[in-house]
């Protein structure tokens, strides 16, 4: 039993549910042969821990742009009954530049969310699309991506910015969501057709805004996570590295955050 708790429930139970997500996506990507790795904080309980780190409330997976967009299109025309993707084109207001992989029959609401109750609210784990970026052109599609998230979640009624920036964004909000996600989708894959030597998460920038080499995402190696075997980069050490710095030192339990505070319903 885990000392760390999400809505009264132990976290491992929380863990376990997120687990069966990130297996069934890697079991799709592999059957396809699409490239889907582990991202970020994951791959740091991959390489410290073997799994999750015990106080994280999330996993992070990623894949090449032309992979997500290939997995996208297969969950929109293959209905799953263990899984649902949520993004903003199969649920109209939704807000996130970045795909959400929920679990069927669980609950687990952000608050961000919780005025959207048309949407999927299971378990998730995020999905992250790797986007061709150059150093020149990276700051500028990541202002622009985020600008236009922000325009959606103006006209969804979920953006708590200041008044100076939402009347900003009321000027767009006369165009109708695909249009809204047209422009966002425009930002992040103006480079797509070239194969550029950068690559960055665009769609959610955090951690710093820099340009990270392509093989990182494309030349992967199986390590475990938990009782399963997933892919992450192979050059690992520097990506987590320039990520977190002393990343095997584990922090000071006065340094953990608390978990999950923003999750105010939950049923697993």
């Amino acid at each position: 039993m885990s000392k760390y708790t999400v809505c009264g429930y132990d976290i491992d139970i929380l863990h376990d549910r997120m687990l069966k997500v990130a297996i069934e996506v890697d079991r799709i990507c592999r059957e396809h042969g699409w490239k889907c790795s582990l991202y970020g904080g994951s791959v740091l309980g991959a390489i410290r821990h073997n799994g999750f780190i015990p106080w994280d409330h999330d996993i992070d997976m990623c894949m090449p742009r032309k992979d997500y967009d290939c997995f996208v299109k297969y969950m929109m025309t293959h209905p799953n009954e263990k899984i649902f993707f949520s993004n903003y084109k199969s649920e109209k207001r939704y807000p996130n530049s970045w795909g959400k992989v929920r679990l069927n029959g669980t609950v687990f609401v952000e608050k961000e969310l919780l005025a959207l109750k048309e949407l999927h609210n299971g378990v998730f784990i995020d999905l992250h699309p790797i986007d061709n970026v150059t150093p020149q052109t990276l700051n500028l599609q990541v202002r622009l991506a985020m600008f236009w998230s922000c325009v959606g979640k103006v006209k969804s009624g979920i953006y708590f910015g200041s008044k100076k920036k939402i009347q900003i964004y009321n000027m767009f909000l006369w165009l109708p969501y695909d249009a809204i996600n047209a422009f966002r989708e425009f930002s992040m894959k103006v480079l797509k057709p070239f194969k550029t030597k950068y690559v960055y998460k665009v769609a959610h920038p955090n951690n710093g805004i820099y340009a990270i080499e392509r093989s990182t995402f494309e030349d992967l190696i199986e390590h475990q996570f938990e009782e399963h075997q997933f892919f992450i980069p192979r050059n690992y050490d520097k990506f987590l590295t320039k990520r977190y710095g002393e990343y095997m030192q584990i922090p000071p339990e006065s340094e953990v955050y608390e978990c999950c505070t923003s999750i105010v319903e939950c049923k697993l």
